[in-house]
């Protein structure tokens, strides 16, 4: 008992928090802080840091080393959320607040689906993976900005298509909750009834705001994208999502991003733990593909996110598609 007590006095650092300052672990946590430009308030927020930085490592390689006898179907890797808990992860996303009236159209008429098919490498269409930040949860932003670009991209044959502003949605369709409990639907409401989506060119996004900023007005010169509608899909009809999909329209799904899988996603075919209750997080992802991935012998999504091109496959996480595992939540995409 002497041992422990001992033992757990010499890890708690002088600031409250923890340090494991020594060997490859300091090494390790400094290429990190370098890697990730990463500024820590205090020093018990650095210990902290440390601490958590060396745990989720250790989850990771806990992870791959299943994964290397196939134990699972998906790889894991330090990234930007690898010095905070599962809770603060899940913090930072909170769960989304819909508006309780829709302007949704009936969705558009569809042709059969393709056995597997992508949008964006089937097409060829180049498209900047954007990363939202830490400080405002603003993926219903990003991931409305892309499913327009990509949308309009597949409309008018432009396979390099600008950026347009997840910005321009936060300050000016976020009514007070651009960075915390905001929808995809409020993003197309404002598209469909007051204002085109302008490049980033025009209406820089900013990832250093933690609230949303005054809704401006870009340059005169600006050209925007209008879009007249946007329809959804019902809850959990993955059989639909897949038929949307297949006919070149990228839909905006909502996620449960509260797990270690997803927050550490590397490569691989995401399967999420089964857990009872309801999410508390969101996520915004852009369906814009599906597929079989022969290694893991399981059908997938892919969807792209809004944690910058280092997070999962460039930027893009497979998730399992599975009839016990519906992805389509709250699904719904914009109109040409």
């Amino acid at each position: 008992m002497l041992k422990l007590v001992l033992c757990f006095v010499l890890l708690a650092s002088a600031g409250g928090g923890w340090a494991f300052n020594h060997g490859q672990d300091l090494a390790d946590f400094e290429a990190y802080v370098a890697q990730y430009a990463k500024d820590y308030p205090t020093a018990s927020a650095r210990s902290f840091a440390n601490y958590y930085f060396i745990y989720n490592r250790n989850q990771v390689n806990q992870h791959n080393a299943q994964a290397d006898r196939n134990q699972t179907t998906y790889r894991e890797a330090v990234n930007q959320f690898s010095d905070i808990r599962l809770v603060q992860f899940a913090a930072l996303l909170p769960k989304a607040v819909y508006p309780t009236v829709s302007n949704a159209v009936t969705p558009v008429a569809t042709q059969a689906p393709a056995v597997e098919y992508d949008i964006v490498t089937d097409l060829g269409i180049t498209v900047t993976v954007e990363d939202q930040g830490v400080n405002c949860s603003s993926s219903w932003a990003y991931a409305a900005a892309k499913a327009v670009e990509i949308m309009n991209a597949v409309g008018t044959g432009n396979q390099a298509p600008q950026s347009l502003s997840a910005q321009q949605l936060i300050d000016c369709a976020g009514m007070g909750a651009g960075c915390s409990t905001q929808a995809p639907q409020s993003a197309f409401d404002y598209l469909t009834q007051y204002s085109e989506l302008y490049p980033t060119d025009d209406y820089p996004n900013n990832i250093q705001l933690k609230q949303q900023g005054m809704c401006l007005p870009p340059p005169a010169v600006a050209v925007g994208v209008k879009q007249t509608s946007y329809s959804v899909i019902a809850e959990n009809d993955d059989t639909a999502l897949i038929r949307y999909v297949s006919n070149d329209i990228p839909v905006v799904v909502e996620y449960n991003p509260a797990t270690f899988g997803f927050m550490q996603y590397s490569s691989g075919v995401y399967q999420p733990a089964t857990r009872a209750g309801q999410a508390t997080s969101s996520q915004f992802l852009v369906v814009v593909g599906y597929g079989f991935d022969a290694a893991t012998n399981l059908n997938y999504w892919r969807c792209l996110n809004s944690f910058g091109p280092g997070w999962g496959e460039q930027g893009y996480i497979r998730i399992v598609r599975s009839a016990s595992q519906p992805i389509a939540k709250k699904a719904i995409f914009p109109n040409s």
